[in-house]
């Protein structure tokens, strides 16, 4: 009986540990990171789980919920790099002059440095379609007690640490319940997939021309606003913002799709880009493509246009 009682009192001060030094780190990050724009993060513990169950209106018996009774908490960290830029060009600052805690890599290096010691160990390392992946474990009594996942790619770096009793196979599912910014990463755990692509030719993901592409545009509004009212330039930097923002979604979107099919995702087009598609030899817009089915396809061609190298010509042949 003292034996477990024991058992019982180290398992509960492990915990409570544990929570602390999650909470440290989150405010910690918070502490440093929260000022800059494009930056968010969330922590979420077991008594609010049951208020994201209601409002999906998700099974109780479900894998999703299981797998969420078994959490203690949550943390999601997340940093764009478009942030950053508007951030920096609208204040005129230079990109040389920016404090060093505002960049995705030091934010990056302070993930890694804290998850390589204590007590993790890492389970997965992963680099490809220019973005880094790792996954760190932390075991007791041959459970898994806590996992973080760390991506870092051009346009954001992210973490999502899980605390409780984590089971492997289900934790990818809580990104469709938890609307959460980043935790949509967890499905790079197990990055199997059985979907089908249309297409062909070299995967491209949103790097760093692309990202040039938007700051530029931010760039052009910054020098306008010498000229405009305080109230003119709020709006502009506001729109601009939020312009840049739901550019860098979509491209991070694309190159999400370029990793997972190993091909170009051709039916989502990325900022700047332009593609022009044929039907049986007649140009046709993207929505009549879209509703093709995959089984009545015969060939598919898909290559740059000769004058311009920034249109995408996608040649279509049905049976």
């Amino acid at each position: 009986m003292k034996r477990l009682i024991l058992i019982a009192f180290v398992l509960l001060l492990s915990v409570g540990v544990q929570a602390q030094d999650t909470q440290r780190f989150f405010e910690t990050l918070t502490g440093k990171y929260a000022d800059n724009d494009g930056f968010s993060a969330s922590m979420l513990t077991s008594d609010m789980f049951d208020l994201y169950l209601k409002r999906k209106k998700l099974d109780e018996t479900s894998e999703v919920a299981a797998a969420l009774k078994k959490l203690d908490r949550i943390m999601v960290v997340s940093q764009s790099k478009v942030g950053l830029g508007i951030e920096a060009l609208s204040t005129g600052v230079n990109k040389s002059e920016k404090p060093k805690n505002e960049s995705l890599e030091v934010l990056h290096g302070e993930l890694l440095n804290h998850y390589k010691g204590g007590g993790f160990t890492l389970l997965k390392t992963e680099k490809r379609m220019g973005e880094d992946v790792k996954v760190y474990l932390k075991k007791e009594n041959d459970k898994i007690s806590s996992l973080a996942l760390i991506t870092n790619s051009s346009a954001v770096t992210s973490l999502v640490e899980l605390d409780g009793d984590i089971d492997l196979a289900n934790v990818a599912s809580l990104s469709s319940a938890l609307n959460i910014r980043g935790l949509e990463n967890l499905n790079k755990i197990d990055n199997k997939s059985s979907y089908y692509l249309y297409g062909t030719g070299a995967s491209e993901y949103f790097d760093q021309g692309r990202m040039e592409v938007i700051e530029a545009r931010a760039r052009e509004m910054a020098e306008r606003q010498v000229e405009l009212s305080e109230e003119q330039v709020k709006r502009i930097q506001e729109r601009t913002e939020r312009q840049a923002q739901r550019e860098m979604e979509v491209a991070e979107r694309y190159r999400e799709m370029a990793e997972r099919y190993q091909r170009e995702p051709i039916f989502l087009n990325y900022p700047g880009d332009s593609t022009v598609y044929f039907l049986n030899g007649k140009k046709v817009d993207a929505d009549k493509i879209k509703d093709l089915k995959k089984l009545d396809i015969k060939t598919i061609d898909v290559k740059r246009d000769d004058k311009n190298n920034e249109i995408t010509i996608v040649k279509i042949t049905t049976k």
